[in-house]
């Protein structure tokens, strides 16, 4: 064998020009099915002397060839599945950053900004109403025949073309307690008399008739908590004129700090509209402390103030006494949501306000706003994310040195940006992140679930800070796939792994809805689960009023079938993942690589020299000296070829040696890609505070030896210059 001049391949290979005899029994072009499901641990760089013949787009030409520049389209599709790993490796990183921010803010527990809770709506009274005064309206002309004459029953608005005057036929969570001619006319005639010592408005009109719209989310859904109806009003010294008083009654918490007060309360805000079309409409907050745990309503009128940081209304009294009576202040809210103890909570504060601008907007629609705050104590766990993410960071970066090198030369070669992160690895991160859950009580997870749950049921709204549960998951179903990898001795590539997730996360609750069973366990858990928001009250407190009071609540103990309901999709996928493993070995065994002979051996060898030509045949010397064996790398990792051949000699392939953890450093040093931070902190501090070996690299050939690394064995230029070859 005659040494000559050094050839760079088109992908990236730097390699030495030899001079042998070529070999004849090459294996065809691979196709697109052996691509796809084969990790193709052999090949063989064809021969100059074939010119029409096709090369793919990982092998290392050892010559110069006359197609060299030309891109195949093997070679296009496997530099297309690289960079989709690159890609894959970027979403990584994005998640890991996200949920490190996360972790900070629930740490700090930082209020999200404010944000629509959605709205309760009744969409019938307005055509009952037109466009003009309340007399003209088809309410008054149509249903009443135009007679104001006080009535003593109540009209459900059943459709457009239908009313009721006993109740929501059609409903059926009607809640006949409510829902009647007694305690609506009860409660309004209560707020007209505690009212009347600061305003005359309410005391001058008398009522004709109650109003209810059957289609009021909060009646079709049951919520005995809010309350909206509609008094036809008429004046006293005139029949005819008539007015629409909107009623709309919510019991909520509230707290006076001047006094010490705190507990539940009847929050009434009402809107009085004599013409749907009028430039201004009377509005009135009034507030009945304790109801409903009294029988009486004693209302109060308040002076709206505003809304609070904590997303509280902020109400002042008008006292009948101002001279012996003082003026305080109210906060009243919405309060909703679960916690575990004193360290983890999540709980959001609604207010709602009487919108004035747009009278038909008004009543139809009863916006709600408010603010999400998630605590959590041990949210802290969370942060080795912030690691893990650092960690592909770095990967990437020396990625991108080894590929501008190549470059800089003319060649195009791309690596496994996850080549760094071995099986052991990924199972090892996966495993920290089951402990911060047990750690954290499974809070994290927990919440999560129940916010899909949420959204299953139609139950209160329950926001979350996603990128934490989304982190956590990824990186244990990571961990899970590169195991079952290793067990069924097949490569996963990253990019397939990671973006099949994010498909199943995107799209997980519709995943769930297509499997009646799991869709079912998560509702009637959930619904169990929400339904703790109800204050627990003796019976005879309870029968005070058909108003029922919901506030935050402390969670259950944890379930753990309805976690793994709530993660259905992504169990499901690890499925998906073993299948498509399976395929790949069965692809394999009825398609197995061609074998290749060494061409040193011969039949006249003695059984020592056949045992170290057996393992010299199955190892490279890169092998044997870094302990790096390429056939045993396994786990979430790109597709590579293990070996190439030329004339008889194996060599271990570029994509094998950078996979295995390792970069030649300017062409002189082979060392782990995982060292050079240490190598830096040493030229850094000009002292070897740790052992880093690194193996000297003459040609295509690594030394056996290794190299303790000391504070002049590489130049600051030495650094940037990171590259792969074919090894021996």
């Amino acid at each position: 064998m005659k040494r000559a001049d050094s050839q760079l391949n088109f992908w990236g290979s730097s390699t030495t020009k030899m001079q042998m005899k070529p070999e004849v029994n090459s294996p065809p072009h691979r196709s697109l099915r052996s691509a796809l499901f084969s990790r193709g641990k052999q090949y063989v760089v064809p021969d100059e002397s074939q010119p029409n013949r096709q090369r793919t787009p990982w092998s290392f030409n050892l010559r110069k060839t006359k197609s060299k520049g030309r891109f195949t389209k093997w070679q296009l599709f496997h530099l297309i599945r690289r960079l989709v790993v690159v890609a894959a490796a970027c979403q990584y990183i994005e998640i890991s950053m996200l949920a490190t921010w996360r972790t900070i803010e629930v740490l700090r527990s930082t209020a999200s900004p404010t944000e629509s809770f959605g709205s309760l709506t009744a969409s019938l009274i307005a055509d009952y109403l037109g466009g003009g005064h309340i007399r003209d309206s088809r309410l008054v002309q149509s249903l009443l025949d135009g007679d104001t004459t006080p009535r003593n029953y109540t009209i459900f608005l059943e459709s457009e073309t239908k009313t009721s005057i006993e109740n929501c036929s059609e409903v059926p969570l009607f809640n006949s307690e409510i829902y009647n001619f007694n305690f609506l006319t009860h409660s309004y005639l209560e707020m007209v008399l505690d009212t009347s010592y600061n305003t005359s408005v309410l005391a001058d009109l008398e009522l004709v008739v109650v109003v209810v719209d059957c289609s009021f989310t909060a009646l079709v859904s049951g919520d005995p908590s809010v309350v909206r109806i509609f008094d036809l009003v008429r004046s006293h010294d005139n029949s005819s004129d008539l007015y629409l008083v909107t009623v709309s009654l919510s019991v909520q918490d509230y707290d006076v700090p001047d006094l010490n007060k705190n507990g539940p309360a009847l929050l009434g805000m009402l809107s009085v509209i004599n013409a749907m079309n009028a430039a201004s409409v009377e509005q009135f907050y009034m507030v009945a402390p304790t109801y409903p745990f009294q029988r009486s309503l004693e209302f109060e009128i308040f002076d709206f103030i505003g809304i609070t940081n904590d997303s509280h209304l902020e109400l002042r009294t008008i006292p009948p006494d101002p001279l012996t009576q003082p003026v305080t202040s109210l906060f009243t809210a919405r309060n909703r949501g679960f916690y575990d103890g004193e360290v983890q909570s999540n709980t959001h504060s609604m207010y709602s306000l009487l919108d004035a601008a747009d009278t038909k907007s008004m009543l139809t629609r009863w916006e709600w706003y408010g603010e999400t705050i998630i605590a959590d104590s041990w949210a802290w766990v969370h942060g080795i994310h912030l690691v893990f993410g650092m960690q592909t960071v770095y990967s990437l970066i020396i990625l991108l040195l080894v590929t501008y090198q190549n470059i800089r030369v003319g060649k195009i070669w791309i690596g496994a940006p996850f080549a760094a992160v071995s099986t052991t690895t990924l199972v090892s991160r996966g495993f920290l992140v089951m402990i911060s859950w047990y750690v954290n009580s499974f809070w994290t997870l927990y919440e999560f679930a129940l916010s899909n749950a949420a959204k299953l049921s139609g139950n209160e709204i329950v926001h979350v800070h996603k990128e934490l549960v989304h982190a956590d998951v990824l990186v244990v179903y990571l961990g899970i796939v590169a195991f079952l990898s290793w067990v069924i001795r097949e490569r996963i590539d990253p990019a397939i792994a990671i973006f099949l997730f994010e498909i199943i996360h995107k799209h997980r609750l519709s995943f769930i809805k297509i499997s009646p069973p799991i869709l079912n366990k998560i509702i009637t858990y959930s619904d169990s689960v929400f339904h703790l928001g109800k204050a627990e009250v003796s019976s005879s407190v309870n029968d005070m009023s058909p108003l029922d009071f919901w506030s935050t609540f402390q969670i259950p103990k944890k379930d753990g079938t309805f976690l793994a309901a709530s993660f259905f999709p992504k169990i499901s996928l690890l499925g998906l993942i073993i299948c498509y493993a399976i395929l790949r070995k069965i692809y394999r065994y009825f398609y197995p690589e061609p074998v290749h002979q060494r061409s040193s051996q011969s039949k006249s060898q003695s059984a020592n020299e056949k045992t170290a030509l057996t393992l010299k045949g199955t190892l490279t010397n890169f092998e044997i000296s870094t302990g790096a064996e390429l056939q045993t790398r396994f786990g979430v990792i790109s597709d590579y070829k293990n070996y190439v051949y030329f004339k008889g000699m194996k060599f271990a392939s570029a994509d094998g040696v950078y996979c295995s953890g390792y970069v030649i450093v300017n062409g002189k040093f082979l060392a782990k890609s995982k060292d050079l931070v240490a190598v830096a902190m040493i030229k850094l501090v000009r002292a070897r505070f740790t052992n880093v070996y690194v193996y000297e690299v003459e040609g295509n050939t690594v030394k056996d030896t290794a190299r303790l690394v000391c504070p002049e064995t590489f130049t600051w230029s030495d650094m940037w210059q990171l590259n792969v070859t074919v090894l021996l």
